[in-house]
């Protein structure tokens, strides 16, 4: 199982970037938001879900990460391109959430994952990864179940209304400085 950190250290594919943490209490969400701000990077990175190709990093894209209070087990990481806009929702499902020493706000990924694009496509993925991660026993079959019980949760909440999610990182988004 990765642990994934808030401020991406260790990923070779950033060279320079800039990270800000802040509580939100709002009605909407209660937690802490994560901006991490890509400075300069070796090469762009692109996606391709359902036959178009999405750039989720480059020079001066932004990614705001949500890590809820009272984690219903998924950290939500919208990712914004350099003028704002924003790209895509990855919801992590996550085993468990935590800090570093330094307040930096880490995940253990379980591995399935849910992204929504602002057009409200949805994408389960990475099935695949969770059935090797149980067939290698790197996870039980309690984490096995929690992992798809969370997926299955998460997909009826966005499909019932995506736009909740869209606008709540961009509303989220606005509150860090350019």
């Amino acid at each position: 199982m990765k642990r994934k950190y808030a401020d991406r250290r260790g990923w070779r594919r950033i060279i320079s970037s800039h990270t800000q943490k802040k509580q939100v209490m709002w009605p909407a969400f209660h937690g802490e938001a994560v901006l991490i701000q890509f400075n300069e990077i070796k090469a762009p990175l692109s996606v391709v879900y359902g036959g178009t190709r999405t750039k989720t990093v480059d020079k001066n894209y932004s990614w705001l990460q949500l890590f809820p209070a009272h984690s219903p087990h998924y950290v939500l990481t919208a990712m914004f391109n350099a003028n704002h806009k924003l790209v895509q929702c990855y919801f992590d499902v996550v085993h468990q959430v935590g800090k570093d020493d330094q307040g930096t706000p880490w995940f253990d990924d379980l591995y399935l994952d849910l992204i929504l694009f602002p057009n409200h496509r949805l994408y389960l993925v990475d099935e695949d990864e969770l059935n090797e991660a149980l067939e290698k026993g790197i996870i039980n079959q309690a984490m096995y179940r929690r992992a798809w019980r969370t997926a299955r949760r998460l997909k009826a909440l966005i499909s019932a209304n995506p736009d909740y999610f869209l606008d709540l990182v961009r509303k989220i988004r606005n509150t860090f400085p350019n």
